[in-house]
């Protein structure tokens, strides 16, 4: 655990209990109010088990106080650590000790955003917390675009993050899960939502009557009232590798406590920010909160890397691995900058389709998973904009799935797994969806990624023969023989060495897009019939209706998970000299549902195998062979 104080100027805090062991007699009424007022201010832990009928630990009541004190504070928390709840807990207390305090909770999606409005929801609704929900007389509102509570003059608002966002204003401003917001849109959209304080009215009417008076002579200009800094930005996150964004904002933040004279004073009105950073990993937080046992269950499923980062709050390197996180972070195309994830492809590009099948409905199987990427036909590069991965679901909903990609994007070949893909393909053909728009996928049959030398030259000829798009959605089935998987893989790590395979930026940093989206009618019945279950645990029993805009956000996820699939993977060789890509040992022997799995990481290496065939492909000639007929006079 490491928590921060630095050489920042210490602020003088009252000791509110010492004071009140001095006060003698009755009190009347007014000042009976404000004295219990300050004694619940200054004691955090009694007043939340008094009010919200909540125990927090020690080192919960320290964070809280430091939410309080300070303009920017940053929680490095392990995953399951709670940072998410005492931001909840946060903006109950803090609506209710400063009237007129107005809150935004944003993420870089509006499913993230809205996970601490419920959570504060969720308690104020229990009947321990009867006090508090009686601070907060009127309904919250839900919708689509917006989860908003009005309170005490105030409100507490989770948002999404659009074009309408940039004319918001706020007092607090938490970002959960920092690490997917792009430094842009922290800088130039979020934090001017700080920059008008909720006293502006009365400050104004201060600095009219300062003048007046400095005008008069009656007061000296360096006697005027200096006006706290009360902006407040709080970021939760669990760590991430050295290269991204969040460790530089973090080693930012870490000398501004050790170096307070590195803050430059922006006026003569305003204090000098102050900072918290809390870094705590698991063993750090308290066994009430977190359950040390899954966590030595993740431990031994996952890379060390990962859990360092995700359990033990440490930022890494990166650098290690089959395929490099860093290396994939620089082929990852700048949040703000094209092409981002999309649900709906360019009419002028050309797209590779990917499929690796699995039909179990278990919820602890493999996922049946898919892969769309987007050809640079100039360039022959790929970028992954599209991705899709279920597990449990019913074949019908992966024809159906299969049936929008290919209606929605300019698909020119499809690479599949070939381990019982004739069986999804017959049902797609022989499906109503599929006859009714009078689709067909057809395959490839000469195709043998094997073959070298003029074997090679050879195949492509009679493939390219075969290889007619506009008469259907022409198929490769790859066998994964153990000499492909190890070539495929070389050639992964050799096109994300050389920057010939992208990751899309995320489509919900794209607020201009998001817009445009709304406006398409994209057949989400079609695609998830079973509702929203696909965003939590896939729960057939959520039939909540899916937004366009979960939508959107569940292809930027996709995306971040195949990258930490690939991270996830390592290479074994046996006393052959063969080698094996996959998970580690003791997340292949998982049965939890929520598994690490490496379904995606297969679809990427389809597809970026695929690249590397539709290009060969396009560029094999057939010659045809003219025979001349000449007639001779006999």
């Amino acid at each position: 655990m490491a928590i921060w104080a630095g050489n920042q100027p210490a602020k003088k805090i009252a000791n509110i209990n010492k004071e009140l062991l001095n006060l003698n007699g009755e009190l009347d009424d007014r000042t009976a109010k404000i004295t219990l007022a300050k004694f619940l201010r200054h004691n955090i832990g009694f007043t939340s088990q008094l009010i919200l009928g909540i125990n927090m630990e020690p080192m919960q009541v320290m964070h809280i106080n430091a939410m309080f004190e300070k303009n920017n504070c940053m929680l490095i928390f392990s995953r399951g650590g709670g940072k998410s709840t005492l931001a909840g807990w946060y903006c109950i207390l803090k609506c209710i000790f400063e009237p007129g305090t107005r809150i935004v909770i944003a993420s870089a999606n509006f499913r993230t955003s809205r996970r601490i409005f419920e959570e504060i929801v969720r308690l104020l609704n229990t009947e321990e917390a009867q006090l508090a929900r009686s601070c907060f007389d009127k309904k919250p509102y839900l919708r689509n675009d917006k989860f908003q509570w009005d309170v005490n003059g105030g409100y507490i608002c989770a948002i999404p993050l659009s074009e309408d966002t940039r004319g918001m204003r706020c007092d607090v401003l938490i970002l959960d899960e920092v690490l997917l917001l792009s430094p842009q849109m922290i800088n130039d959209v979020l934090a001017p939502f700080l920059s008008s304080p909720r006293d502006a009215a009365f400050r104004i009417k201060v600095r009219k009557l300062e003048d007046e008076l400095i005008k008069n002579g009656t007061l000296h200009p360096n006697n005027k009232m200096i006006f706290e800094n009360a902006a407040q930005m709080i970021c939760l996150s669990s760590a991430s590798y050295q290269f991204q964004h969040l460790y530089k904002m973090y080693s930012d933040w870490t000398d501004f406590v050790e170096r307070p004279d590195l803050l430059a004073m922006n006026s003569k009105e305003e204090e000098r920010p102050t900072y918290f950073i809390s870094q705590m990993g698991w063993e750090a937080i308290p066994a009430t909160i977190l359950n040390r046992e899954f966590i030595q269950s993740q431990r031994a499923s996952i890379s060390e890397d990962s859990f360092q980062r995700e359990y033990g709050a440490q930022f890494r390197d990166g650098g290690d691995g089959y395929f490099s996180m860093r290396k994939m972070n620089e082929c990852t195309i700048p949040d703000g900058e094209h092409p981002h994830s999309k649900v709906v492809g360019d009419p002028l590009k050309k797209y590779i389709l990917s499929i690796d099948p699995n039909y179990s409905k278990s919820a602890s199987s493999d996922f049946f998973a898919m892969s769309v990427i987007e050809i640079d036909e100039e360039k022959e590069e790929g970028v992954l904009v599209h991705g899709y991965q279920r597990v449990g679901a019913d074949l019908q909903d992966h024809i159906k799935y299969i049936y929008y990609i290919l209606t929605h994007f300019h698909v020119q070949l499809i690479v599949a797994d070939s381990s019982n893909i004739d069986t999804i393909i017959d049902a797609c053909n022989e499906s109503e969806l599929f006859k009714g728009a009078n689709k067909k996928i057809t395959y490839i049959t000469e195709w043998d990624s094997t073959k070298d030398g003029q074997d090679q030259v050879d195949m492509l000829i009679k493939a390219k023969k075969q290889y007619s798009p506009e008469m259907g959605c022409m198929c490769i089935r790859q066998t994964p023989t153990t000499e492909w998987i190890m070539r495929a893989n070389s050639y992964l790590q050799a096109c994300i060495d050389h920057k010939k395979i992208w990751f899309a930026s995320r489509a919900s940093n794209h607020p201009e897009y998001m817009s445009y989206m709304f406006n398409l009618r994209i057949p989400l019945k079609l695609v998830f019939p079973h509702g929203s279950g696909i965003i939590e645990g896939d729960s057939k029993e959520d039939n909540r209706k899916l937004s366009i805009r979960e939508f959107i956000e569940l292809q930027d996820d996709i995306i971040l998970s195949t990258k930490e699939q690939c991270a996830n993977i390592e290479v074994t060789s046996t006393s052959r000299g063969h080698q094996s890509f996959d998970l580690p040992r003791s997340a292949r022997t998982s049965t939890a549902n929520n598994k690490p799995r490496k379904d995606n990481y297969s679809t990427l290496l389809l597809g970026n195998w695929g690249i590397k065939c539709y290009f060969e492909l396009v560029k094999t000639q057939i010659q045809i062979k003219r025979e001349q007929f000449i007639p001779t006079l006999i």
